[in-house]
């Protein structure tokens, strides 16, 4: 018999189980304490809830107004909050994780029941374990889960309410397959133009702030980081550089989209889901495509693995697989479970992505794992006799797979709803135009009849 899926954090034979528990429901019951009373009518109402709660508690409005925005969050979310309250899986931090990424969804989504239905759909799966003393998901792949919850069920732009030719339509036009309708809609404009802000700071120090789009942050992005990686210095010198003309860059952006599923999402390693817009300008500029189920499969006699393999490992592992780091894999090292110098082969099979850091630490020999070829898992084995297990969080596992197929699915629910929408409204601008236009005249009759 198979060792029963779990959560490494809940397991009561761990030392610390028992701190951790009194900890977590202690923390939140304290805030559930300070949520008593405080759904002011005004900014100015907040400000006296936080400087009453301060007096008694001595913290900060920010920690006040973060950890309360949590818990209001955790309302919205049922099958969640049932969940923390019955588990104490999660804690403060955990919510504030999912607060500070929800609140980034538009004002008018956020009001959406089905939003945060899906999301507390989501959010189950995520904080649902397949392996016996599995890992609790890091921030990343926290943020990531709601980012990908608001990207899947933002709504699609209506269709134009006027009615073809200027012609006054008899009724609402009958629309089969509103999916499809709005699938041939022309993307709108798009509005956006670059922002700069320069200001100048004490000890003659200069801050740039640029904000652009979605597609051309990605481009510049990826060139920083690329310019950074090659010459071993930081970001921001990167990219000093590149605005002064000092270096050149060839920008390599990778995009991960499945070709077998309608509506498929577009992911990109380093900033997650994309906007469709920012998907249809960085697919107009593709020059490469590869079969990640080749690629998977792929081995090379060389230490460093081909392009090929190394987007595979990418895709399935996302971030570093160390317990607990959450930095990008495109930004990390490919590590051979099996040394290279021993024997083991480059491929995706025997390789994980690790940051600089962790990949000395795991030379130095002071962690050991084992990897499962098939599923991606990583058994981290530890000095005391432990060992937890990561599951692989990238585009290319199996559930996130599985995921693209309910992102498809609440795609095409979306373009639904909106086109139905628009119907209705063309309809009941119709019904109001026709209830207020004049009597129509009978046949044979006359406003002004001769004095017979």
């Amino acid at each position: 018999m198979g060792m029963r899926a779990s959560w490494a954090v809940l397991d009561a034979d761990d030392f610390y189980y028992s701190a951790r528990q009194a900890k977590v429901s202690s923390e939140y019951a304290f805030w559930r304490i300070c949520q008593v009373g405080t759904e002011p009518a005004s900014e100015e109402d907040w400000t006296t809830v936080t400087a009453m709660l301060h007096r008694s508690t001595g913290m900060s409005h920010g920690t006040i107004t973060r950890h309360l925005d949590a818990l209001h969050t955790l309302d919205r979310l049922p099958r969640l909050k049932a969940l923390v309250e019955s588990t104490w899986l999660l804690d403060m931090t955990h919510l504030g994780y999912i607060d500070r990424t929800i609140i980034k969804a538009p004002a008018e989504l956020r009001e959406d029941a089905f939003l945060w239905a899906a999301l507390d759909d989501d959010l189950i799966e995520c904080f649902t374990p397949s392996r016996a003393r599995q890992l609790l998901p890091g921030k990343r792949a926290i943020v990531d889960t709601v980012s990908n919850t608001i990207r899947s069920v933002e709504a699609a732009a209506a269709p134009d309410q006027k009615p073809e030719g200027g012609e006054t339509s008899a009724g609402p036009t009958p629309c089969e397959d509103p999916a499809s309708l709005m699938r041939t809609l022309p993307p709108p404009e798009d509005p956006f133009s670059p922002v700069l802000d320069v200001q100048d700071l004490a000890g003659g120090e200069i801050r740039f702030e640029l904000i652009v789009d979605q597609a051309t942050g990605i481009r510049i992005s990826d060139a920083v980081s690329g310019v950074a990686s090659g010459g071993k210095i930081s970001q921001a010198k990167a990219m000093v550089s590149l605005l002064l003309g000092n270096v050149t860059a060839t920008v390599t952006t990778l995009l991960y989209q499945a070709s077998d599923i309608e509506h498929a999402p577009a992911l990109h390693p380093t900033h997650g889901i994309l906007t469709d817009r920012a998907a249809e300008v960085l697919a107009g500029m593709v020059t490469r495509t590869i079969d990640m189920a080749g690629a998977a499969e792929a081995v090379t006699h060389a230490y460093v693995p081909t392009f090929g393999i190394r987007c595979s490992i990418i895709g399935r592992d996302w971030v570093c697989r160390w317990p607990g780091c959450n930095r990008r894999a495109a930004r990390c090292d490919a590590d051979h479970r099996v040394n290279h110098a021993e024997g083991g082969p480059t491929t995706a099979g025997n390789m994980i992505m690790l940051c600089r850091h962790h990949h000395n630490r795991k030379t130095d020999e002071q962690i050991h794992y084992v990897l499962d070829p098939h599923t991606g898992d990583v058994y981290w084995l530890f000095k005391d006799g432990t060992w937890t297990v990561s599951e692989a969080v990238g585009p290319l596992t199996p559930k996130k797979k599985r995921w693209a197929q309910t992102y498809s699915q609440r795609r095409s629910r979306q373009y639904e709803r909106a086109a139905a929408k628009a119907a209705a409204e063309r309809f009941e601008a119709y019904q109001s135009k026709a209830a207020n236009a004049p009597p129509a005249r009978t046949s044979g009759s006359d406003p002004d009849p001769p004095p017979f």
